[in-house]
């Protein structure tokens, strides 16, 4: 499997076949305008290069190649080729195609110009002369016609390039063609980088089978443990749009890309690929170090998580940060290369939130009401860190797949008194919970809270507290959060607030 990147001008000498199950060519004029848009308003100076999406594909007996993905845009360079071959004799199209059961339309293109565009004797024709029609059209509103077909085709033959994903022989090409069409599902940067990195080409002849082995083993072992969703939200907060291995790839390439003497813009598709095909190359006659390098980084950097997440200390500061909106960068400025003990100073310093004036905050403003939402959030954690015997994990898995709101302990709307909107009127819950008893009493919300928890669905901590009245000192009348209990509770944040900050946390520490 040859996979990496390819220019157009590397395409040369290649014949590419469109099996049956492809459709059609069916660019419409937006499609093709912006990519000629896209490459014209390109800089490729500097030798920098413009990514058009991955060309998957199968090599076929005769050395041709099966396109499985990427006939509309192949297509679409061979049509702007027709046209700049009559503009400058060598611009022929640096490669051919040809199709399973639409022949025709293979001598079509290939005699594809100003006379012929406007055969639409059938309906591939039509659209591969309305795109051809389209690119003159475009041409002509540019200062010079002429010279913007011999910059295009400059651009497009040294700086455009195809992600080259060839498939194996061994691979259905049809599955592939249906989970990336009509699934409408990318090839993901972890399915690229792991076809890039296994590449037989990579290690010497003797050890090729064993380390590709090896590597794929821990590849499966990683993307198991990253689908546990307890640990992924841990350090995520939503789902993955590809693989959730790309979440290490991400990370890494950042890293790899600011060492790089020709950093690639982060802001292109594929861009952890990019990075470290790049990477690849540049590493020539090096390639098995490179791959060991890299992959001892990602078994490394997952070791890492897993540290941060089987440490409870570490896992609920962490979590809170992230939920925060810290960013992981972040964290490991404030955990690599230090002790244990000044790891756990500095990441309090981080998650420390302004908590001297409880008894004034209220939702009265979105700062306020943001500010609040953390502080509930934090108790919750803090409670758990330092006052129980930490058997719990705070489920960030839950709190970030539902939707949380900030209830109302005493109805605002109850006719007995006027609204509260004070954080000693406030507590955590989720949505469906907090809209489904609406403006109930105290003592029917108490009610709803203990039979959710008593079907297993999940209530904060320091939620199902505050209804069992925990913090409150008067337990006289059970049935109402009155002035005094709301007083007890703001005392009770900040006394574990203040334990929180302030050495609750020493014991576990040393442990």
């Amino acid at each position: 499997m040859a996979n990496g990147e390819k220019t157009i001008g590397d395409l040369k000498g290649h014949n590419f076949f469109v099996p049956s199950y492809q459709r059609g060519y069916r660019w419409t004029k937006d499609e093709v305008t912006a990519l000629l848009d896209d490459v014209s308003e390109f800089s490729n100076e500097g030798d920098k290069m413009y990514c058009i999406q991955p060309l998957i594909v199968k090599r076929r007996e005769d050395s041709s190649f099966e396109v499985v993905d990427g006939q509309q845009r192949l297509t679409t360079i061979y049509i702007f080729m027709k046209i700049a071959a009559q503009e400058i004799r060598s611009a022929v199209p640096p490669f051919e195609l040809s199709y399973e059961t639409r022949e025709n339309s293979s001598s079509f293109l290939k005699n594809l110009s100003d006379d012929t565009y406007s055969d639409n004797s059938n309906i591939d024709f039509y659209h591969m002369g309305l795109a051809y029609k389209n690119m003159n059209t475009w041409l002509e509103t540019q200062p010079d016609k002429s010279v913007a077909i011999q910059e295009l085709n400059t651009k497009i033959r040294k700086s455009v390039f195809f992600i080259w994903y060839e498939l194996p022989q061994d691979s259905d090409p049809i599955a592939m063609f249906t989970k990336v069409n009509l699934g409408k599902i990318s090839l993901t940067n972890g399915e690229l980088i792991k076809a890039l990195l296994l590449n037989k080409d990579n290690f010497d002849t003797s050890s090729a089978n064993k380390r590709q082995t090896e590597i794929s083993l821990a590849w499966d072992r990683i993307e198991q443990g990253l689908r546990e969703d307890s640990f992924w939200y841990f350090l995520n907060e939503k789902e993955q749009s590809g693989t959730r291995i790309d979440m290490l790839f991400d990370l890494l390439a950042k890293d790899y890309n600011n060492n790089a003497k020709n950093p690639i813009s982060t802001n292109q598709n594929y861009f952890p690929f990019l990075v470290f095909s790049a990477a690849l190359k540049n590493a020539k006659g090096s390639e098995t170090d490179f791959v060991n390098s890299l992959w001892s980084d990602v078994e490394k950097l997952y070791a890492e998580f897993r540290d941060w997440y089987s440490d409870l200390n570490k896992y609920h500061i962490i979590g809170y940060l992230i939920a925060t909106g810290t960013t992981i960068t972040e964290i490991f400025s404030l955990t690599r290369g230090k002790r244990k003990s000044e790891v756990a100073t500095a990441l309090l310093a981080k998650a420390k939130i302004k908590y001297d004036d409880l008894a004034i905050l209220a939702l009265d403003t979105t700062a306020h009401k943001k500010r609040i939402r953390q502080l509930l959030l934090l108790f919750n954690l803090a409670t758990l860190v330092c006052k129980s015997e930490k058997q719990y994990r705070f489920p960030f898995d839950i709190y970030k797949r539902e939707k949380w709101d900030i209830e109302h302990i005493h109805a605002t709307a109850d006719e007995t008194d006027d609204a509260d909107d004070s954080f000693g009127n406030l507590a955590l819950l989720d949505c469906h919970t907090n809209r489904s008893y609406k403006e109930a009493p105290f003592l029917d919300k108490r009610k709803i809270i203990i039979e959710r928890e008593s079907k297993g669905l999940f209530v904060p901590l320091c939620t199902k507290n505050v209804f069992l009245k925990v913090y409150s000192k008067n337990l006289d009348d059970m049935d109402i959060w009155n002035e005094k209990d709301k007083v007890d509770y703001v005392s009770a944040v900040t006394q574990t607030l203040n334990s929180f900050f302030n050495g609750g946390q020493d014991s576990e520490r040393d442990n």
